[in-house]
């Protein structure tokens, strides 16, 4: 039995969901059904991934994934993804998604490294040339074994991949890779999936731990000692990825349960390239939407860490690190701004950009 989701005022079907979102999530997914429903009228709505008998109106059917692109860069989009070995994450013909959207923005940045330099210019402070822009970027086969990672799939499955990779030159002639985390409509940047998947007593062990006290953390951790997961070696570049444990000293548990976790994993996997390709410079940036406030929230686990009325995710991370670059972020609206600046683009990806993200 199928079960349709409507939006609020539409008749025969669920509109409980909408209001299970926030502000910004209602406003966005608004927004993706009405781009969808005025290009392709006829469009049926499609299927969630994770739930097929339920039907979303800003979900598209099964066999349209090239929708989900800009039209006239779909085909070169989809032959590089597969030229590479790249997966396609599930929510790939969810209109909101994050992995979509980073390729609908940067994928014709990737193939105008003049147009990339003078964009990201002012968000790379010294750049000089962009030389190349990589997708669910993991670094080469030896960094996947340093962490202990399933080497077998493709990238962008069961290792840390990066959303987008920078690959550019400073006006010294000195190289740098900027590792770019994308996100949309997400609430946090995201969880442990070993401790959100553990039975309880399980997850006891995970917040008994405490980082600045536990001469060996690993030893509680479902990432090293437990399911398919034990095999992962993050434990061991923390110092390397300027994670300082003292930091942690009034953060009851581990603190990579939840938003930390994929920073963590960013900064380790920053760790391995800066050792790989010494003295190649890497960094970490967060993009997101101004609007996405919720991306922002620190949980109270960590809010020792924060020192400013905002209390943000990004701000309590950066108090953690010593030695390496802090993470910036940037939102989408000031990348478009500097695109705008900068003139010169092709009009119709320009005209998508605002009919399908209103920047």
């Amino acid at each position: 039995m199928l079960i349709h989701h409507v939006l609020p005022g539409e008749i025969d079907g669920n509109t409980t969901w909408f209001y299970r979102q926030n502000p910004f999530e209602q406003q966005e997914t608004l927004r993706q059904v009405a781009f969808k429903r005025q290009r392709w009228p006829t469009l049926e709505d499609g299927r969630n991934i994770r739930f097929p008998g339920h039907i979303y109106p800003h979900i598209l059917p099964d066999g349209y994934v090239r929708l989900a692109f800009y039209e006239p860069l779909a085909e070169a989009i989809l032959s590089y993804l597969q030229d590479e070995d790249i997966a396609l994450h599930t929510e790939v013909l969810n209109l909101k998604s994050s992995q979509v959207a980073c390729l609908n923005f940067l994928f014709p940045l990737r193939q105008d490294t003049r147009l990339a330099s003078a964009v990201l210019q002012p968000f790379l402070p010294g750049l000089q040339e962009v030389t190349e822009i990589e997708f669910e970027y993991t670094g080469p086969p030896e960094v996947t074994q340093q962490l202990g990672e399933p080497g077998s799939g493709k990238r962008g499955q069961n290792r840390t991949s990066i959303d987008a990779a920078i690959f550019w030159n400073d006006q010294t002639g000195r190289r740098h890779i900027t590792l770019v985390e994308w996100k949309y409509t997400e609430r946090s940047y995201g969880a442990c999936s070993a401790f959100q998947s553990a039975h309880k007593e399980d997850r006891a062990r995970c917040q008994s731990l405490n980082l600045a006290r536990d001469l060996n953390p690993s030893r509680s951790c479902l990432l090293t000692t437990g399911g398919r997961y034990r095999s992962r070696h993050y434990w061991e570049y923390l110092s390397a990825a300027g994670i300082s444990s003292n930091s942690y000293e009034n953060v009851s548990g581990c603190p990579f349960q939840g938003p930390f976790y994929q920073l963590m994993r960013q900064f380790v996997l920053a760790a391995c390239l800066r050792r790989l390709f010494f003295p190649v410079q890497v960094d970490v940036i967060s993009i997101g939407f101004a609007g996405n406030t919720a991306l922002k929230t620190l949980p109270p686990q960590l809010q020792p860490l924060a020192t400013g009325e905002g209390k943000s995710t990004i701000e309590a991370w950066n108090n953690t690190l010593k030695g390496v670059p802090l993470m910036r972020h940037i939102t989408v609206e000031e990348m478009v701004a500097r695109l705008d600046q900068v003139g010169g683009v092709n009009q119709g990806w320009r005209d998508y950009l605002h009919a399908r993200y209103n920047v």
